[in-house]
């Protein structure tokens, strides 16, 4: 599975902070000229496609139409590829 930017810092915050909730990721963006709007739908989205791939799991309410997420944890699957990720951006020190 190929991931975003988005998607392996959801990754990688759920590994550092357990049972983190949807709000968090609001740092990803930072202060851009997007509405808060537009980034709340970004992140739905990202976290919908995670918990589809099993590397994610979400609680909280869902209705017929849209399902309302309140808090993310990350799987085994997802711990695994969060410990890949993070081993892939410490870079070795050249000593020689």
């Amino acid at each position: 599975m190929r991931l975003s930017k988005l998607q392996k810092y959801i990754l990688e915050k759920c590994y550092n902070f357990k049972g983190t909730s949807p709000a968090d990721f609001y740092g990803f963006h930072g202060k851009s000229a997007k509405s808060k709007k537009i980034i709340q739908d970004i992140i739905h989205k990202s976290l919908d496609s995670l918990v589809a791939g099993d590397l994610l799991t979400a609680l909280g309410k869902k209705t017929a139409k849209k399902w309302f997420i309140q808090k993310v944890k990350l799987t085994n699957l997802g711990k695994k590829l969060a410990v890949k990720i993070l081993k892939c951006r410490q870079r070795k020190l050249p000593i020689k």
